[in-house]
């Protein structure tokens, strides 16, 4: 009984901190081209990418990887609940005024997030950045965590949000991608622990339900 009840406080313990189930690619680790349905996790954070779609002379050429060489953002990496995504462009051939629409999921654990917007390169240049609930093209008022618009190179433009869900989509318009060297989202997470508690609890409680019928079961 005691092995019973032991093991079944294992498992109550391990869901209540293990984390979604991850992708089978690391981003920081993954050189090839990002398009939709491409996958990966890095640190708490499973990725998704639904939509990538570049427009505008040579687009057909232009492509979008992971920065996991260190440079101005220091590349795609994560530290703790910290988790830094750093793009590139490759331009094609005869490539001008490009945008790139991008969407991708975000799913971790509830908690609140700060989410940080940053690119380099000359020129002018706009990013236009939502965080929702909802996947969508244009982000429905009612599902808007947080908008980010950022025209003035590395400056970081920073937000925080809460959800309980822990998963989010960020819909990200780039301007004239001639402009970009490399972007980024720097995602920072602190979980919400009343979550993870409540959790906990309740497996708990399913423990001691087990532990009763096998005590009972003994004495008839």
């Amino acid at each position: 009984m005691k092995r019973l009840t032991l093991g079944l406080l294992a498992v109550a313990t391990a869901l209540a901190i293990t984390p979604v189930a991850m992708a089978d690619q690391l981003c920081s680790a993954d050189s090839s081209q990002i398009t939709a349905g491409t996958a990966c996790y890095e640190g708490p954070l499973n990725l998704t990418f639904d939509y990538v779609q570049f427009t505008g002379t040579g687009a057909a050429g232009t492509q979008l990887y992971f920065n996991t060489a260190p440079a101005q953002f220091g590349g795609t990496s994560a530290s703790g609940g910290n988790v830094n995504l750093a793009f590139t462009i490759d331009l094609g051939s005869g490539a001008t005024n490009n945008d790139l629409f991008l969407i991708y999921a975000i799913q971790g654990p509830a908690g609140t997030y700060t989410l940080d917007n940053s690119w380099q390169g000359g020129g002018s240049g706009t990013i236009s950045e939502t965080a929702c609930t909802v996947e969508e093209l244009e982000c429905p008022t009612g599902d808007v965590l947080v908008t980010l618009s950022n025209t003035n190179g590395a400056e970081e433009i920073s937000s925080s949000f809460t959800t309980r869900t822990g998963t989010f989509y960020i819909v990200k318009d780039v301007e004239d991608t001639s402009n970009f060297s490399e972007f980024n989202d720097s995602v920072a997470l602190s979980p919400e622990p009343s979550s993870l508690l409540l959790l906990g609890t309740g497996l708990l409680g399913l423990a001691g339900v087990a532990f009763r019928r096998v005590k009972s079961a003994r004495k008839g």
